[in-house]
């Protein structure tokens, strides 16, 4: 584990957010159904490549995001957004993806709204994975898959607007990555959060939201002037009412 280059684990976000995924790619969902990635967007998509095999990480991962999904407020999944869990592993099929589907003891809402998927065609698992800047590799000595445990916001056209990390992020950023990837489309009553949403700025280095504080200052500084400005005018208009008067 010592030799393993830590960015594995983590997504260039600078140079990938933007990059458009590649829609027609062909996916099989729980069902045995077929459809094209391109099916899930047309509103925000988060994202999520793991492998159902997996007897560690990968659940961890889906299972923090359930989790977060449950306690979010304000965004109904299915409605504002789409969430699909697609397998890297070209090994994987309907049985291992039924049986990881079932650990993670999903609620109903969230089986209508959340797609588990395994790629059609298996060589263009690699080539998707590279294009969002998604590094894994298998290790023989481990028996398992290193790879980072991200959570990709992608917009309704499918391009990358944030990604967020298992164990790392909270529903109040999963909502906001939804807002980053909304694009400016909101709905009337979005508005009062989407303008909460600008007191936030993703951190790179913590890869979370956090409160602007440039903002803050800002916002403090205009106001102060504003404040003073007012205060001044007040000061001048009684100042001159008073000569007026003498």
């Amino acid at each position: 584990m010592s030799d393993i280059d830590p960015s594995i684990f983590q997504i260039d976000e600078k140079k990938f957010l933007g990059t458009k995924v590649n829609g027609d790619v062909q996916l099989i969902d729980a069902m045995g159904q077929e459809f094209k990635l391109a099916d899930k967007l047309g509103k925000p998509l988060i994202l999520v490549l793991s492998y159902y095999t997996c007897d560690g990480s990968c659940s961890i991962i889906n299972q923090d995001l359930n989790a977060q999904l449950a306690d979010l407020q304000g965004l109904t999944p299915g409605e504002d957004f789409n969430v699909l869990t697609i397998s890297f592993d070209e090994h994987d099929g309907l049985d291992s993806l039924g049986v990881f589907k079932q650990h993670l003891k999903m609620t109903e809402s969230m089986n209508g709204s959340w797609t588990f998927a395994t790629f059609k065609n298996t060589d263009q698992i690699k080539s998707f994975a590279d294009s969002i800047g998604f590094t894994y590799f298998w290790s023989p000595q481990d028996r398992t898959f290193f790879h980072p445990g991200a959570f990709m916001f992608l917009t309704p056209e499918g391009r990358m607007a944030r990604v967020l990390y298992a164990l790392n992020s909270s529903p109040q950023d999963i909502k906001l990555a939804v807002f980053d990837a909304k694009a400016g489309e909101f709905k009337p009553g979005e508005i009062i959060d989407f303008a909460v949403s600008l007191c936030y700025s993703y951190n790179y280095a913590e890869g979370k939201y956090t409160v602007s504080i440039p903002l803050f200052v800002g916002t403090g500084a205009l106001s102060l002037g504003v404040t003073s400005f007012a205060v001044s005018v007040l000061f001048f208009r009684r100042r001159r009412r008073g000569r007026l008067s003498k």
